[in-house]
């Protein structure tokens, strides 16, 4: 039996012209040999559309609304075209009727993959020698700039103690190498997960993107890129920050990142958990994870009112079907931001939440 050659139909697609006869397409930038931009053909939205049409291995285009800034090849962009013929008959619109046919190949035995797991035991040890030495730092005369950032950002003390944020002013405990900053520990399921570094505002720092010397927490001078944390080797991120709050739990707020995390835990004094998985960009496994939402009649989500917050929004969203997204005032940043004007957070969150 034969089976359609897809990676030639790939090249064989001229992919802009395909894309030019349903939106007009201006050439915008020379990456991935050239990109070419418009107004969306399917969702209508102006300049979120991009087509690549010489990039490699294959030409492509995406919608930051349709393919959620995914890139996807030209067969995608035929299978949105036509909903209504069958894949095969998509295949061979575009190919003008020229199909290029191959042997069907046995197919391979699907590969089981284990689920996402915390760092081995090895790694663990370090990990919660870096804890204990970076609790110690964060209380003694080394951690006073730190102790004073962190309040500034309205933590008490108890808060800090209870989630065991320390400091690091640098060190190395085997091969764990924890670079200097606000060490945030993510612990579920008495398991390290993973421990992140918040950089301290004007810390001397090498740009990760072009490795300027730059500061933490303001624009690199070369590139402009902005850094404010750092993790350590052998990190597992794709992990729920706070999750053992969520046994038996009925409802639960989650928000964007860690800070976020603890002043709305600190401010809510026990009325919700609260929980985040670290970054609007991870992506939690079911298989790991699945048990610790079960309970869950509602699930509340406050992100930040911007391109990666409405992607990580739409992800829990799509996870599942009791999650209720709740948007911040106009004008505020994040969680953190919004409770640092002073502003009644559990009160707004509870008339959000009632509406």
């Amino acid at each position: 039996m034969k089976s359609i050659d897809l990676s030639a139909l790939k090249l064989q697609i001229d992919l802009l012209a395909l894309a030019s006869a349903h939106t007009s397409l201006q050439r915008v930038a020379a990456s991935g040999g050239g990109e070419w931009a418009g107004a969306c053909p399917f969702c209508g939205g102006r300049d979120r559309f991009r087509v690549q049409p010489h990039a490699r291995p294959e030409p492509r285009w995406l919608c930051r609304h349709c393919t959620d800034g995914k890139w996807q090849d030209a067969i995608a962009f035929g299978q949105r075209l036509y909903p209504h013929l069958t894949f095969r008959e998509v295949c061979e619109r575009l190919s003008g009727g020229r199909l290029t046919l191959r042997s069907a190949q046995p197919r391979p035995q699907p590969v089981i993959q284990p689920a996402y797991a915390p760092p081995p035991e090895e790694w663990q040890q370090q990990a919660r020698r870096v804890i204990e030495r970076g609790q110690e730092n964060l209380w003694s005369r080394a951690g006073s700039a730190a102790r004073r950032y962190l309040q500034a950002r309205g933590f008490k003390e108890t808060t800090l103690q209870v989630w065991k944020l320390g400091y690091s002013d640098g060190f190395q405990i085997g091969q764990m190498v924890v670079p200097r900053g606000v060490v945030i520990p993510c612990i579920t399921g008495g398991q390290v997960w993973y421990l992140k570094i918040a950089l301290l505002p004007g810390q001397p720092i090498r740009c990760p993107r072009c490795g300027s010397p730059a500061q933490a927490r303001q624009p690199c001078p070369v590139c402009g890129t902005l850094s404010k944390y750092r993790g350590v080797s052998g990190n597992r991120t794709a992990a729920i920050f706070g999750g053992d709050q969520l046994i038996n739990a009925a409802q639960a707020l989650f928000v964007e990142g860690e800070f976020d995390a603890l002043i709305a835990w600190q401010s809510l004094a026990g009325e919700m958990p609260v929980c985040t998985v670290g970054s609007a960009s991870n992506r939690l496994d079911l298989a790991a994870w699945g048990p610790y939402l079960l309970t869950l009649e509602r699930l509340y989500a406050v992100y930040d009112p911007d391109a990666a917050g409405e992607s990580g929004r739409r992800w829990l969203e799509g996870l599942s079907e009791r999650t209720r997204p709740l948007r911040l005032p106009p004008g505020v940043k994040d969680v953190n931001d919004f409770i640092l004007q002073g502003v009644d957070f559990v009160g707004w969150l509870r008339g959000e939440a009632g509406k």
